[in-house]
């Protein structure tokens, strides 16, 4: 799954060579180290309503006939919409439309998930994990979006969630519990990801776990993700050693250090 992640203005040579965004465009939001999607926060998207522009979307994708913030803060505590899960968006009655017609990139730098000691267990110790690409540049997840429009102040608001798939091999260690990981899409392909005229078939090429080889990981402090202050907090990301993760961590997908 993926309900944290951050967005640090690293390298973006690839995005910015495949024209996915330009570098001034980064200027046009806030660094954050550590960002919960339970927070609902704005995030910088590029949708494909205008996608020659970053615009802020709240995370958790809410129905179009919503139509207030009242009731939109009351769906997505009721239901949780972070994510949509790929093999079954496009029978969904809330993602089935988006998926066709209002997708989005979403802007990451890195993201964040737990392996458990004992899968399966409700009560059991977790490793915080800290994964990013191998060439530190930021990146692109695959969204969805909807917008409605809030009758008491006529503002249209737009929501995404993340499309998620089964994890590759590197991911299948980390999130050992339910095996999944945020759609990657490469630059080459991102725009192609915004055609609104994309089928069923071409949608579903992109929605498989992203190239092990290009994705790197490292074990960090645990944290509290309801801690206020994270997001400003640059060493959340730091690396940190758990000797009994050793043997699980020996190979060079994983980095022993800075």
């Amino acid at each position: 799954m993926c309900f944290y992640f951050a967005i640090v203005k690293t390298k973006a040579t690839s995005l910015v060579k495949n024209k996915v965004l330009t570098e001034s465009q980064l200027s046009l939001f806030e660094e954050k180290h550590f960002v919960s999607g339970f927070d609902h926060p704005l995030m910088p998207v590029i949708g494909n309503d205008e996608s020659d522009k970053i615009q802020m979307f709240r995370w958790g994708l809410v129905p179009k006939y919503t139509n207030s913030m009242e009731a939109a803060d009351k769906f997505v505590n009721q239901y949780n919409t972070l994510n949509a899960k790929s093999e079954t968006v496009f029978t969904s009655r809330l993602y089935s439309e988006p998926v066709k017609r209002k997708r989005c990139l979403v802007l990451c730098s890195g993201f964040f998930e737990w392996r458990h000691k004992e899968p399966g267990k409700a009560k059991t110790e977790k490793y915080p994990f800290y994964i990013t690409l191998k060439n530190n540049e930021l990146f692109v997840f695959a969204g969805i979006w909807e917008a409605f429009t809030d009758r008491n102040t006529g503002e249209i608001v737009k929501t995404f969630s993340i499309l998620t798939t089964s994890a590759n091999s590197m991911m299948e260690t980390i999130h050992n519990s339910k095996k999944r990981m945020p759609v990657i899409i490469e630059p080459e392909r991102a725009l192609e990801w915004l055609n609104p005229d994309l089928g069923e078939k071409e949608i579903q090429s992109f929605l498989k776990p992203y190239d092990v080889q290009k994705m790197k990981a490292r074990t960090i402090r645990k944290i509290n993700p309801r801690i206020p202050g994270l997001a400003g907090n640059p060493t959340v990301t730091a690396y940190y050693y758990y000797p009994e993760l050793a043997e699980v961590l020996g190979d060079d997908r994983f980095e022993k250090g800075e």
